[in-house]
């Protein structure tokens, strides 16, 4: 708040002073034109040089006292609130392991920040108490009530604050700030829902809350990254987050690529007819998503071979990529044969995956880089199994002496 209102002083100052030097100059610069054309009239021409020289200085140095001055006290001001939060976050935990009894509201901002700080800590019952905490400081009604109207700046403050607070009693009001005009409230809002989404501890409840924030982040129209930023956010509550996405009726493809890139990082192998049914989309960020998703759970099931072996062959470099990630799960026999070949790829990135995928086969893919890195048609493909398996020496050794 107060750097807020510093900053608007400051722009102030600058106008006023800018102001002030800008009329001395288009004094002199009138004199000046005067003179050139031959009236003699008006002050003279030192006096007023010298006045615009004296009103610049003057500003130079109004400026340089107002940004130390402005340095000093938002350091001292900083400094003071730290003291406080840290006296107050002392107090809470005193406050919650019964050692003394809760202070009255209304409760300051420090107060406030201090418990939301607290509350970042815990899990489990300790976290249920803070949440209790707030509701009966007021400090939850008084959150709501700022995110659903108000100054922007005020709106993603109070948003900012129930993300932190996480509590599960918000999600009306955080659905419905996802659904404002404003693309930053919206952003803000949908952090929030998926922090919160976690603490829903009933099941059908929680996949009840997050079909409704799907289905008001897709009427939005939030950007890919906002949607990965939430299953991130979401913790526990992401495989909840991932099914309503895939669920969705025709889902955008930055839905699908979210959903599927959260199916590979946090090893969702229920999801796994779903990685399967993306595998050939027509978008070819959700065919290399889902190749992706196939490759880091291990999960490539009979059906889905075709699928992967014709990715193999995709004309879209960076799907080919992930294709012969995926290929090293394919039977032993045609995973060979098929990485043999991406060793010829013209991408080198295509190449490097198959040899990555070759030493990742175990002594079988080694013999393979062996083979290639002496025999393979393709001189390239013969240098990147030589350097594999140089990259490899130990893993070589050992499968050798063994």
């Amino acid at each position: 708040m107060w750097r807020r209102f510093g900053d608007v002083a400051f722009a102030v100052l600058v106008v006023v002073v800018v102001t002030f030097e800008a009329i001395p100059l288009a004094f002199l610069t009138w004199l000046l034109l005067g003179r050139l054309v031959g009236s003699a009239g008006g002050p003279p021409l030192v006096a007023v040089l010298l006045g615009a020289l004296a009103s610049a200085a003057l500003a130079l140095v109004t400026i340089t006292v107002y940004l130390l001055a402005y340095q000093h006290v938002s350091e001292r001001r900083a400094a003071e609130r730290a003291r406080r939060r840290r006296e107050w976050v002392g107090r809470w935990l005193r406050v919650l392991y019964a050692f003394e009894p809760p202070p009255e509201a209304p409760l300051d901002r420090d107060a406030v920040d201090a418990l939301l700080d607290v509350r970042d800590t815990l899990r489990g019952a300790e976290a249920d108490r803070v949440t209790t905490l707030l509701a009966n400081a007021g400090v939850v009604a008084v959150l709501e009530r700022r995110a659903r109207s108000g100054r922007t700046p005020s709106r993603l403050e109070a948003l900012n604050a129930l993300a932190r607070s996480r509590i599960a009693s918000t999600m009306p009001t955080l659905l419905a700030a996802v659904g404002d005009p404003q693309r930053v409230v919206q952003v803000a809002a949908a952090r929030a829902a998926a922090r919160t989404l976690a603490t829903i501890d009933e099941p059908s409840a929680r996949e009840e809350a997050a079909s409704d924030l799907i289905d008001v982040v897709a009427r939005r129209n939030l950007p890919f990254g906002v949607q990965e930023e939430m299953l991130l956010l979401a913790d526990d509550a992401a495989p909840s987050l991932v099914g309503a996405l895939l669920g969705r009726e025709d889902p955008p493809v930055s839905s699908l690529r979210a959903a599927l890139d959260a199916v590979a990082r946090l090893q969702l192998l229920v999801f796994g007819e779903e990685v399967v049914r993306h595998l050939g989309h027509d978008d070819p960020e959700v065919r290399a998503a889902a190749l992706r998703a196939a490759a880091r759970t291990g999960l490539l099931p009979p059906s889905a071979h075709a699928a992967v072996l014709a990715a193999l062959e995709d004309p879209v470099e960076f799907v080919r990529i992930h294709a012969t990630a995926a290929a090293r799960l394919l039977p032993r026999e045609r995973a060979l044969g098929e990485l043999w070949e991406r060793l010829g790829d013209r991408s080198w990135w295509v190449r490097r995956q198959a040899a990555e995928s070759l030493a990742a086969m175990g002594r079988a893919g080694l013999d393979q880089l062996g083979r290639a890195a002496s025999a393979h048609p393709d001189r390239y493909a013969r240098d990147m199994a030589a350097q594999a398996l140089r990259d490899r020496l130990v893993e070589v050794v050992e499968a050798v002496s063994g």
